[in-house]
C-alpha cells in the first residue's frame, strides 16, 4: 500500500460515521486527573446516552447536557459536549460508547505517557548529524550589516571541526540556537523526573559535546553548520548529500546565540557533576568562557541568514538568553555577580513561547532564586496562557502551533506550581497533554506512535521518507493557521486533493498528515525538546513529590568517589546534620550523618545500582547520585 493510500485509509477509518465523533486522549489517563472527553456532532444531540464499560459491565454512564455551540474557529462541528469521567480512578482499559459514533477505547493507567518519552528521544537519535564532512567546515563570516542576513567565507580560509549535533528539522542544517534550546529542555526534563528516562542524558550530552564545539577561540562562535544551500538538493541521504564536506560554519559574535548556548552548558555542568566530572568541568569552563566573552562590548546582538523565503531564526531580543545564562551560572557556582547580572538582563513577560522567546525559562529561575520582579513577570506572563476554549488552547494558531502550545503548557505548570501557594491551575498543562494525544478537532494523536492508533504516519523529512521507515516518537507541528497555509501551499510537492480530515478543519486552523507539508509535519528538536519535557511532567504527577535537582541556589553538597565509598562535603550553605537517602520511589534508603571531620560517608556496597536522591535535613539544595 502506498503512503497516500495509507493516509486516505487511516483518516477513513477516523470518519466511519458521518455526523458525531469521540475526541479522547489515546495515551490515556492517569486515576487522580481530570479525564474528559469531547463530542463533536453535526447536529444537536444533548441528553443522548453515553458509557464507559469494562468489558460488559457498564461503570459510568450519563447524557450529554446542554450543546455548546462551535465557533468555528477551534471547532468545526456546529455542536460539541464534554464527557467527564473523572470519577473513575481504577487502572484498566475501558470503552467509551455513545449512539452515532466509533467505540473508542479509555486507558487508565497509572502512568501511561513515559513510552512515549523514549519514543521521542529515538526520533532525536534519527536526527543525529552524519555529515562526516562537516569535520572540516569552512568558517564563514558576517559580510557587512549583521541584519543583512548575509555571509562570506573568512579570510584566509579556515576550518573547523563541527561533527555531532542534531539536524533541526527535514533539513539538515545545524542550529546552535535550536541545540542550545533542546538540551536545555532534555536537562531540565531530567532534573524533573530522573526516574523517567533511560537514555535523556546520553541524548543531552551528545548535544552538550557539539555545543561545547561552538566557541573554539576567543573570537570565533558557531551559529549554524549548513546553510540556505541545504534547501536547493531536493531529497537525499546525509550520507548521499552533494553538500558533504562544503557546508559552511557561520560564525559570529552573536549575544542570543552565545547566552543560549552558555544557559544549556551551565545547566549540563550542574546535572554531570556527580555523573561524569571530566564533562561536567568541560560545559562549566565554556559556560563561563562563552557568557563572559558575550558580555564584551564588541559583540552583537543577533545573527542569522537570510534566505529568500524567510529569514533563519532571526530573534530580536537578546536580554532573555543572557539572563538565563546568567542565572545558570549563578546555580553552578553561587557567584553573586551572576545572580546581578541576571536581574539587570531580565526580559518582560512575554506572550508565547517559542524558539525565539526564552522569557519564561529565565524569568522562572530567576523567581525561584529569590527575583520577587522575574516572578511578577513570570505570573504575569502565565496568565495570559489561561483561556476559556474547548481545547484549553493558550494562544491563536500559527506556523509549529503544537510546539508554541506545549512550551506554554509547560511553562505554566512549572509557574503555578513553584511560584504560588495556591492550588495548581493544570486545565492548560492536561487540556495541550490530551489534545497532543488526539483529543482535537481530528482525532489525530501528534506523535507518530505504532502503539496509537490513530497517530500521525507522515512527517516532513528526507530520512523517513527515502528509508520508507516509520518515525516513531517525531512530533507533528500540530494545525498551521489558514491563511498562512494557504500562502504556503505553493511550496508543497504534492497537496493533497482530498482529505478526510478537511471537514475538521476551521476558518483559523487546518491539519493534514501529509509528507509534503512542512508547515504542519515538519518535526523540530526545539518542539521535541518541549514534548520530552511536556512527558517527564506529566509522568512526575503520578509519583511521590520529589525535590528537583539544582532548583534553589548554587551547590549545597560535592561528592568525591572511591569505589563503593562516597565521601559528601557540604558546602558552606549547606547547615544540615543529616542527608536522608531516597530513590526515586520516595523510598528512604539510609540517613547519613555529619561526622567529626565535616563530611557524610556513605558505603554502597551493598546498594543496587540506580539513581538515588541526597537530601538534606535543612533543606538546602539536594543532589542527585547514580551509582
Amino acid at each position: 500500500m502506498t503512503t497516500k493510500a495509507i493516509v486516505i485509509f487511516m483518516a477513513l477509518s477516523l470518519n466511519t460515521q458521518a455526523a458525531v465523533w469521540l475526541r479522547v486522549n489515546q495515551a490515556g489517563y492517569t486515576p487522580d486527573r481530570v479525564k474528559t472527553a469531547v463530542v463533536l456532532s453535526d447536529t444537536d444531540i444533548a441528553g443522548h446516552t453515553w458509557k464507559l464499560k469494562n468489558g460488559e459491565k457498564v461503570v459510568l454512564n450519563g447524557k450529554l447536557d446542554v450543546a455548546k455551540r462551535g465557533d468555528n474557529y477551534h471547532v468545526a462541528q456546529p455542536f460539541y459536549y464534554i464527557i467527564d469521567f473523572s470519577s473513575v480512578k481504577t487502572n484498566a482499559t475501558y470503552t467509551l460508547e455513545l449512539a452515532g459514533a466509533r467505540t473508542e477505547q479509555i486507558r487508565i493507567l497509572a502512568d501511561p505517557y513515559s513510552k512515549f518519552a523514549t519514543q521521542a528521544l529515538i526520533h532525536l537519535r534519527a536526527m543525529r548529524s552524519r555529515h562526516s564532512g562537516d569535520s572540516a567546515a569552512a568558517v564563514y563570516v558576517v559580510k557587512g550589516d549583521w541584519k543583512a542576513g548575509a555571509w562570506q567565507e573568512a579570510s584566509p580560509r579556515r576550518t573547523l571541526d563541527m561533527l555531532g549535533g542534531h539536524y533541526d528539522a527535514g533539513d539538515y542544517i545545524k542550529f546552535t540556537l535550536n541545540e542550545a534550546y533542546l538540551a536545555w529542555h532534555l536537562l531540565t526534563a531530567y532534573q524533573e523526573n530522573p526516574s523517567l528516562f533511560a537514555n535523556v542524558l546520553e541524548e543531552a550530552k551528545y548535544s552538550l559535546d557539539y555545543l561545547a564545539k561552538t566557541f573554539p577561540e576567543e573570537n570565533t562562535f558557531v551559529i549554524q553548520v549548513g546553510d540556505a544551500k541545504d534547501h536547493e538538493q531536493g531529497w537525499r541521504l546525509p550520507e548521499q548529500d552533494a553538500l558533504n564536506g562544503k557546508r559552511p560554519a557561520l560564525c559570529a559574535l552573536s549575544r542570543v546565540h552565545m547566552g543560549s548556548t552558555a544557559a544549556a552548558l551551565a545547566l549540563g555542568g550542574q546535572v554531570f557533576q556527580n555523573l561524569d566530572s571530566d564533562a561536567a568541568t568541560l560545559y562549566a569552563n565554556k559556560a563561563k568562557a562563552i557568557y563572559a566573552r558575550a558580555r564584551k562590548k564588541d559583540t552583537q546582538l543577533s545573527a542569522f541568514e537570510r534566505d529568500k523565503v524567510n529569514d533563519f531564526y532571526f530573534d530580536k531580543t537578546d536580554n532573555d538568553n543572557m539572563a538565563l545564562a546568567a542565572a545558570e551560572l549563578f546555580r553552578l557556582t553561587g557567584q553573586q555577580s551572576y545572580f546581578d547580572e541576571g536581574k539587570a538582563d531580565a526580559p518582560e513577560a512575554g506572550y508565547w513561547v517559542s524558539w525565539g522567546e526564552w522569557n519564561s525559562f529565565a524569568n522562572h529561575l530567576l523567581a525561584k532564586l529569590g527575583d520577587a520582579g522575574a516572578k511578577n513577570r513570570m505570573l504575569t506572563e502565565v496568565l495570559r496562557y489561561e483561556q476559556d476554549n474547548v481545547w484549553n488552547a493558550p494562544n491563536d494558531y500559527t506556523w509549529g502551533t503544537l510546539h508554541r502550545w506545549i512550551g506554554m503548557a509547560n511553562a505554566h505548570l512549572r509557574a503555578r506550581r513553584d511560584l504560588q501557594d495556591a492550588k495548581q491551575l493544570t486545565a492548560p498543562f492536561l487540556g495541550i497533554l490530551d489534545y497532543a494525544f488526539g483529543r482535537n478537532n481530528w482525532g489525530v494523536a501528534m506523535v507518530a506512535s505504532p502503539e496509537l492508533p490513530h497517530s500521525v504516519r507522515n512527517i516532513y523529512n528526507g530520512i523517513y521518507r527515502l528509508t520508507g521507515t516509520f518515525p516513531v516518537g517525531a512530533l507533528s507541528e500540530g494545525p498551521g493557521d489558514k491563511a498562512t497555509h494557504d500562502d504556503m501551499k505553493k511550496y508543497f510537492e504534492a497537496f493533497p486533493k482530498f482529505s478526510p480530515l478537511e471537514e475538521f478543519n476551521t476558518a483559523a486552523a487546518v491539519f493534514y498528515d501529509s509528507s509534503d507539508d512542512f508547515m504542519i509535519q515538519e518535526s523540530t528538536i526545539g518542539g521535541q525538546g518541549d514534548f520530552i519535557l511536556m512527558l517527564a511532567l506529566a509522568s512526575a504527577r503520578v509519583l511521590p513529590a520529589l525535590p528537583a535537582m539544582s532548583q534553589r541556589g548554587p551547590a549545597s553538597l560535592f561528592i568525591n568517589r572511591s569505589e563503593n565509598l562516597f565521601t559528601i562535603t557540604p558546602s558552606p550553605i549547606c547547615k544540615a546534620d543529616s542527608l536522608s537517602i531516597t530513590d526515586y520511589q520516595g523510598k528512604q534508603i539510609t540517613v547519613l550523618y555529619r561526622n567529626e571531620q565535616n563530611q557524610y560517608i556513605w558505603n554502597t556496597r551493598h546498594i543496587p545500582p540506580g539513581v538515588y536522591n541526597i537530601i538534606p535535613s535543612d533543606g538546602s539544595l539536594p543532589l542527585v547520585l547514580r551509582k
